[in-house]
């Protein structure tokens, strides 16, 4: 696989991971210098619980349909029919669940305030689930520009909103941010709707075998997504039983710079997941071990300038971007910076795995990273607050993604002197890049 044949269709999937970071900008401009620490903090709580479900359901239905999809399904009609009762299903429960158990959540997380924003959650799952779908149809068919536009919705669409509301002087509570976001995800979901409608066929009777198909994917899917989740935002649920939703503000101040890592998984999961289905399907070895090597080189090399602005920086950041609010935050923006060396490799790992069809060994590795996580966290956070989370969010990415590579290298042989070996195909790249500059 030859990254530069790609780039066209690359530039537009760089674009649309941009956008979460643009969302980010001005989320801190709009949203943090601004919302008193309670309420910004009860947002992050309720954003994170509906993250949750939603990548939660994305595993359970959408990912097996952008792998079958991917393949070349005969009949995407059978796929899409097998996948959309199950993703409904799910959403349906999961609205009730929060429903019902509002109070709950509240006293558990400290935040009494908390529970009546928990009812709007259902709204939220319902504004995005058209979006979700649609998007993940577009994935299949590398149609990363439809992709794009259907994510500007969103994320340029909630900062709009936000700005308009605020110059009405109605913005002051998490309540109206919820409500700005539901605005934007029923927009983005309407675009989607349109822009994959010739994608959208569904087989109302799907056959037994694809049902049991996505089914059997699913699960596992889950289970290792499940594991995964839980993980990447216990730290902000624990702090927030330690401590209440005001130190979750100011940790959350911080972590928000992390959605680079984010926006950099997001992009190789556009690629590699459905790279791997289609080169593993056609036994094509060789290229498949050659596209996981440049990758781990190429995005590895690329986030070194982000470690580096995020372990020497954090004072002058927080200071620039909060004007002096959670200046005590930015220990925590250093130890974030470590997650900048391994959350290529990670997530380059996860994703072959499940491009391989290998969700059961996801799920086990999943398994793991909740395990390691929670010990670490429930360890560190009663001991260093804020500082204690983010430590025990680093060191158990290092360790799983140790494993991960262990995993991948019974499929794929993989060696650091093998990956360091591709820094030829990097300078190639660059020069090519530069020569084809220099003729326009």
């Amino acid at each position: 696989m030859e990254f530069g044949k790609h780039l066209g269709k690359g530039i537009w999937g760089l674009a649309d991971k941009a956008l979460p970071v643009v969302y980010g900008l001005a989320y801190v401009v709009l949203v943090i210098r601004v919302l008193p620490a309670e309420e910004f903090g009860n947002f992050v709580l309720i954003q994170e619980i509906f993250l949750v479900i939603s990548g939660l359901a994305t595993a359970f239905a959408l990912q097996p349909l952008l792998k079958f999809a991917a393949e070349g399904a005969d009949d995407l009609k059978q796929v899409i029919g097998a996948a959309l009762p199950l993703n409904i299903a799910f959403i349906v429960v999961a609205s009730l669940l929060c429903v019902g158990g509002n109070d709950l959540t509240g006293a558990l997380l400290n935040s009494p305030s908390l529970a009546p924003l928990m009812l709007y959650i259902p709204a939220m799952l319902a504004a995005s689930f058209v979006r979700n779908f649609t998007l993940t149809l577009l994935q299949s068919r590398y149609r990363f520009q439809e992709v794009f536009w259907i994510d500007a919705m969103h994320f340029l669409g909630a900062p709009v909103g936000i700005w308009v509301v605020s110059h009405m002087h109605l913005f002051n509570t998490a309540l109206a941010l919820i409500l700005i976001n539901v605005a934007s995800l029923s927009v983005s979901s309407v675009l989607g709707l349109v822009l994959a409608r010739s994608l959208f066929r569904v087989a109302f009777r799907p056959f037994g075998d694809e049902i049991r198909k996505v089914w059997d994917y699913g699960k596992y899917s889950l289970g290792g997504n499940f594991s995964y989740l839980v993980y990447s935002r216990a730290d902000t649920f624990l702090l927030a039983m330690f401590t209440g939703p005001i130190p979750v503000a100011a940790y959350n101040s911080v972590k928000v710079f992390t959605k680079v890592y984010d926006m950099v998984s997001q992009v190789m999961q556009m690629f590699i997941l459905p790279a791997t289905s289609r080169l593993s399907v056609l036994g094509e070895q060789k290229s498949l071990k050659a596209m996981v090597e440049k990758a781990i080189l190429f995005f590895t090399v690329g986030m070194v300038p982000v470690f580096l602005l995020f372990l020497i920086a954090p004072p002058l950041l927080i200071d620039i971007l909060y004007k002096g609010r959670y200046i005590e935050a930015a220990p925590t923006l250093q130890v974030f910076s470590l997650l900048a060396l391994i959350a290529p490799l990670l997530a380059i790992g996860t994703n072959v795995l499940m491009g391989l069809g290998e969700a059961r060994v996801s799920f086990v590795l999943g398994a793991q990273m909740l395990g390691i996580s929670l010990l670490l966290y429930l360890v560190l956070i009663p001991w260093l607050g804020e500082t204690g989370a983010a430590l025990g969010y680093v060191v158990s990415s290092y360790i799983v993604a140790w494993l991960t590579i262990i995993k991948v290298n019974r499929f794929i042989p993989i060696t650091v002197a093998e990956v360091f070996r591709r820094h030829k195909d990097m300078v190639a790249f660059v020069r090519n890049r530069l020569a084809r500059f220099r003729e326009r």
